[in-house]
């Protein structure tokens, strides 16, 4: 069974070098400078339009605002080593996303839009207005529809291991085997699943960690998630964000990880990626030193508002 999971997974993280000049891009000032917010740092909860609670923490100050964005099956707390140390500079973000961590789990339809919604929902009840959206795997194509829906408050977009080939859909076909899989045998196929997207030799601990929590998670919302997968359209989303889109991924190691395709990608919208090397999807839990470095410079493409 070992092989389908293997496919499947390189499926679902591919839905869902450095090359050219760094420098500021086209339309991406605002005529406003935007305006200190008060926000009191700690844990907060954030409810949607259709009363689900959202988990979410603040901590520092300054911008602009990271808002980081977990993937599929994982919590906000993937995400610590970004907070630590960007917070000692600036004001970060970090929230479960609906159905994961301690966030609310009941809810009709999961759908990405829906969890999009959600981020954006969340960054206006804030009130923060110079934001730069991180999303992990499944939270690359969320970050997508949250800056869809808050323009002229989002900088850019840095993503972490997704947002592949914008031109790769996921089949159908393979997410219903999937999901079948996962009817049959919920911690068996999360387990080769999770643990197909490392490489050999990673720290065991970390892969331990990913696992833990992956099996742990409610399956409804989590399956109801990828039976939507296909239904997303990443051209779309990507032409819609309407900002710079900068990926942190994973380089190719076939048949592990699929190709970053920048050029495709570039058909969409600005698109640029850094490649990290001999590492698997959970980039930033692997190697955060570096991550956290890679994010630094990759968001320097992310232009200030203008005064």
């Amino acid at each position: 069974m070992r092989a389908p999971i293997l496919v499947l997974t390189l499926a679902l993280a591919s839905c869902i070098s450095v090359t050219g000049d760094r420098g500021p891009f086209p339309g991406m000032g605002r005529e406003e400078k935007a305006k200190p917010v008060n926000i009191r740092p700690g844990p907060g909860t954030y409810t949607t339009a259709d009363g689900t609670p959202i988990a979410y923490e603040v901590r520092g100050t300054g911008e602009p605002t990271l808002v980081f964005i977990h993937c599929w099956a994982c919590d906000r707390s993937h995400w610590r080593y970004q907070l630590d140390e960007f917070a000692k500079t600036q004001r970060v973000v970090a929230m479960d996303l609906a159905g994961h961590g301690a966030s609310g789990k009941k809810r009709a339809n999961w759908t990405i839009e829906g969890l999009g919604e959600d981020v954006a929902g969340l960054v206006t009840s804030l009130g923060v207005r110079d934001v730069v959206l991180v999303g992990h795997s499944m939270g690359g194509p969320v970050a997508l529809i949250a800056a869809s829906k808050l323009p002229d408050k989002v900088r850019g977009i840095a993503c972490a291991d997704t947002l592949h080939n914008a031109e790769t859909p996921m089949p159908r076909e393979m997410v219903d085997q999937l999901v079948a899989s996962y009817e049959k045998d919920f911690p068996g196929t999360m387990t080769q699943l999770v643990q197909a997207m490392f490489p050999p030799g990673v720290d065991a601990a970390v892969m331990q960690e990913v696992t833990t929590k992956a099996t742990a998670v409610e399956r409804a919302p989590v399956i109801g998630l990828m039976r939507d997968f296909p239904n997303f359209d990443t051209k779309l989303a990507m032409q819609n964000s309407g900002v710079p889109i900068r990926c942190i991924n994973a380089s190719a190691r076939p048949p592990m990880a699929p190709e970053t395709a920048v050029e495709v990608n570039r058909r969409y919208a600005d698109f640029d990626a850094v490649l990290m090397e001999d590492i698997g999807h959970y980039v930033q839990l692997e190697r955060p030193q570096e991550f956290n470095e890679n994010l630094r410079f990759v968001m320097k493409d992310f232009p200030a508002p203008r005064d």
